[in-house]
């Protein structure tokens, strides 16, 4: 059986590694003649580099790297049915991967959901099965995008009979049991993440676990833009300001954001799993976003429990796209924690300041001047 795993985060990328080495180390799943390409598209900061550095471990039959590709201009629409249409194509011309790489070549298709690239790869793979896994909080009531939001793309696809996202085999996930989504039967948990498997990745990815001046609230960006989402950052960062001496802004690595109030900073190329599992005394450190799946990683990953203040209630659930749906995972999530109360959900400015004033207070801490 061979497979292709395909990422674009480095969330995504230490579960498939992760899988991928308990499948080949451990034995886990019982799998004929296992063989495995990965690959990573460049879309986030590091991703050249990471690919050499697995490349690098022969681990797998094969590391591609793929090319951020975005259709631009006024015949975007024109341009993406041609892609769809000539798939060879356009492996070869935008991200320069040849037809012996990638032709009928797969049994499995292991992604995250739909994207061009996935969808132009089981074209070419037609007979493969689809295995999805976990992309973040959104994979638990599976809110992933099973086709393009067009629905000129959608009719395109059906006219040219592409295989349907929604024909998934398996849905791996950190935490089975904070799925809420449909067909629970296919979901299947990713293996723990053991003391080997965390010294291998420590090692591996030295290179990415820059220390920084810890600090004790961390903010999260995240890949949104809209002026419903600028309105709350604004709010939110203002309010941070006057703890600025404590705040370390993480850059997200796909989407810089505007440090307008000067706080210390990363600069996006760390990998944040890695920084979390390398943080002192976690248990007291606070994260803030909107509804970051990086607010998740510490209890998902490593069972710690930082403090957490994610504000998504403070906007028009219509724009954050918050659905009951999601409510209820993040109630699972909170629900998991032996101390909930850790966990915080403001639903509008004033809540929030409380949020910060329960977390200086609870921790023993005082305010940096």
């Amino acid at each position: 059986m061979r497979y292709l795993y395909y990422c674009n985060s480095t969330y995504q990328l230490l579960n498939i590694l992760n899988l991928h080495w308990h499948r080949k180390d451990a034995g886990f799943e019982s799998i004929d003649d296992y063989k495995a390409d990965l690959m990573i598209q460049n879309s986030f900061e590091g991703a050249p580099q990471i690919a050499e550095i697995i490349r690098s471990e022969n681990t797998f039959e094969s590391v591609l790297l793929a090319n951020k590709v975005y259709n631009s201009g006024r015949f975007h629409k024109l341009e993406t049915l041609s892609d769809l249409v000539f798939p060879l194509r356009y492996m070869k011309k935008k991200q320069n991967i040849s037809k012996q790489e990638i032709y009928h070549r797969y049994d499995v298709l292991c992604v995250p959901k739909y994207t061009t690239l996935v969808d132009l790869i089981w074209r070419l793979n037609r007979n493969a099965k689809l295995h999805l896994y976990e992309d973040g909080i959104g994979s638990y009531h599976l809110n992933l995008l099973f086709g393009p939001r067009s629905k000129l793309y959608s009719k395109a696809r059906t006219l040219l009979n592409y295989n349907s996202f929604e024909d998934y085999d398996y849905l791996y996930l950190v935490n089975k049991d904070m799925y809420m989504g449909k067909d629970p039967e296919k979901v299947v948990e990713f293996p723990k993440y053991d003391r080997g498997y965390l010294n291998r990745i420590r090692e591996i990815f030295a290179p990415f676990c820059e220390k920084y001046e810890e600090k004790d609230i961390y903010w999260l960006s995240q890949f949104l833009n809209n002026e419903e989402f600028n309105r709350m950052l604004a709010q939110v960062l203002e309010t941070l300001a006057d703890y600025k001496e404590d705040v370390l802004f993480c850059q997200h690595p796909r989407t810089h954001m505007d440090n307008v109030h000067g706080f210390a900073e990363t600069d996006g190329k760390q990998i944040w799993e890695l920084q979390v599992l390398n943080m002192n005394n976690i248990s007291k450190k606070l994260f803030i976003s909107i509804h970051s799946t990086a607010c998740f990683t510490a209890k998902m990953l490593y069972d710690e429990e930082p403090y957490i203040i994610m504000f998504y209630r403070m906007g028009d659930k219509k724009v954050t796209s918050v659905t009951d749906n999601f409510e209820e995972s993040v109630r699972r999530f909170i629900s998991s924690y032996r101390d909930p109360d850790k966990v915080m959900l403001p639903e509008n400015l004033d809540e929030f300041k409380n949020c910060v004033e329960k977390y200086y207070s609870q921790t023993g801490k005082s305010k940096a001047d």
